[in-house]
């Protein structure tokens, strides 16, 4: 009788630690996204842009319309991108490359948010978008781009079918 409430008290004691381990963890992971939407914001706001983020949290700043259909899930697009962090230092680009990048949208090829602003345009157009780190590497580090990460993308369309 007394090894079972012991049992019965051990098991409550540790669903208590768990369940307090994981509501910190959610709440720390919801205070990470509360603050880089506040970083997007402040970007925003300081950089003079016209633009708010949309349902997502992606910004879309268009900066030359392209002409046609925009691509859709399933189309293979060939982009040209530079992304860099929010301060300005670029950690990769395209044009340092022979060929631009060719992807096949909805197959997982780039971050959510890449996806995202390319099905927002179409060819010749050229966007910059900042993307909070929820739409790209989310939590996990992706040399050289750090955890939680806030990135911005040039991208330019060259082409898709």
């Amino acid at each position: 009788m007394k090894i079972t409430k012991l049992r019965c008290l051990y098991s409550c004691l540790l669903f208590v630690v768990m369940l307090l381990f994981t509501s910190c963890s959610i709440e720390t992971y919801t205070t990470k996204k509360q603050d880089a939407n506040k970083e997007i914001l402040l970007y925003i706001a300081e950089n003079e842009l016209d633009v708010s983020p949309n349902d997502s949290g992606l910004v879309f700043v268009q900066i030359e319309k392209g002409e046609g259909e925009c691509p859709k899930v399933g189309d293979k697009v060939a982009f040209h991108y530079k992304g860099y962090y929010l301060n300005g230092k670029v950690f990769d680009s395209s044009y340092d490359k022979l060929y631009p990048l060719i992807v096949k949208l909805g197959d997982d090829a780039v971050i959510k948010g890449l996806e995202e602003a390319l099905m927002l345009m179409n060819k010749g157009a050229k966007a910059k978008v900042v993307i909070p780190f929820y739409l790209a590497y989310d939590d996990m580090e992706n040399a050289p781009v750090p955890p939680f990460s806030n990135l911005i993308f040039e991208l330019e369309i060259i082409d898709f079918k």
